[in-house]
């Protein structure tokens, strides 16, 4: 079907079942709908307004996945492998369509809730010791290597 084919009742019906846990996919599959590319055209397009709808309709397709991932887990009639791979395989989209909600939480520096401190001392290099010079010398020389290293590696 093509962009003329969007009808608002369309939109809504696909926008309603996607929040069910559907994918656009099976969706699409049924007869009368339009295929999944005009969909994400109409999206694409924002025709309608569609894509704010799209866009929450599919976050809200993410809590019906949370929610069959415990349903998943907890049926015991299926072959444990079977669970994981379902299970995984919804973590995983689920990661990575919404990071900061479903995906490991990395902190590799600050944010605004716990910002990062740094905490230093400035330290005189008269106050070192000769011994303290020679290993701050070798942290410097190695550091810059390393440096080297890896725009060579990128370059």
């Amino acid at each position: 079907m093509t962009q003329s084919s969007y009808t608002r009742k369309l939109a809504d019906l696909i926008c309603a079942r996607l929040p069910e846990g559907e994918s656009l996919r099976s969706i699409c599959k049924d007869p009368g709908m339009p295929t999944e590319g005009t969909v994400r055209g109409w999206a694409l397009r924002n025709h309608d307004g569609f894509e704010v709808k799209y866009r929450q309709a599919r976050l809200l397709q993410l809590d019906a996945w949370a929610d069959a991932i415990v349903d998943i887990a907890d049926d015991p009639s299926r072959d444990p492998r079977d669970r994981q791979v379902r299970v995984d395989t919804r973590k995983w989209l689920m990661s990575k369509i919404a990071p900061k909600r479903y995906g490991d939480r990395l902190l590799v520096a600050g944010e605004a809730e716990s910002p990062l401190r740094v905490m230093h001392q400035q330290v005189s290099l008269d106050a070192l010791t000769p011994n303290q010079l020679d290993m701050l010398e070798r942290f410097a020389t190695r550091l810059l290597e390393a440096r080297g290293a890896d725009q060579e590696a990128v370059g």
